[in-house]
């Protein structure tokens, strides 16, 4: 009787230490996103641009890897850059958010280009846009849609 005892304590014990730490590395509980807005485009242009600033109340970094949306065949994470006088955009593999730091994705900046876009983006529109994380984490932000 005291065996039985035991284990069933150890049993209990141990399920709710999985169960405390279930979810112990996922970072998205400590992100926040503000001042999401994405650019409105003529219906002529297949691409655009999201700009955000991503928030990491954690004691770890946070590593933006990928997003995605509904609204683009594709969705990357870019970066602008000079070089030799001359601005380039180029796609970077992530964006690193330091432990309770922010980065600012702006233009001029870091952004996410939403390529090959399934419908016109207008003033007043909302976009839903999913950030995925290092961690196995995702966020999903509505970025209001602008004239800039």
């Amino acid at each position: 009787m005291k065996i039985k005892g035991l284990i069933c304590s150890l049993v209990l014990t141990m399920s709710a230490f999985l169960i405390a730490n279930t979810h112990a590395d996922d970072l998205s509980k400590y992100i926040f996103v503000s001042d999401a807005w994405v650019q409105a485009m003529p219906p002529s242009q297949t691409s655009s641009a999201a700009y955000m600033t991503i928030t990491n109340n954690s004691s770890k970094e946070a590593v933006l890897i990928s997003a995605s949306s509904d609204i683009a065949g594709a969705v990357e994470i870019h970066q602008m850059s000079e070089m030799s006088g001359m601005m380039n955009m180029a796609m970077v593999s992530n964006i690193r958010i330091p432990a309770l730091g922010k980065v600012a994705l702006k233009p001029g900046g870091f952004h996410i280009m939403l390529i090959n876009l399934k419908k016109p983006v207008n003033k007043g529109e909302i976009v839903p846009i999913t950030l995925h994380f290092q961690d196995g984490s995702s966020i999903m932000v509505n970025a209001d849609v602008r004239a800039q």
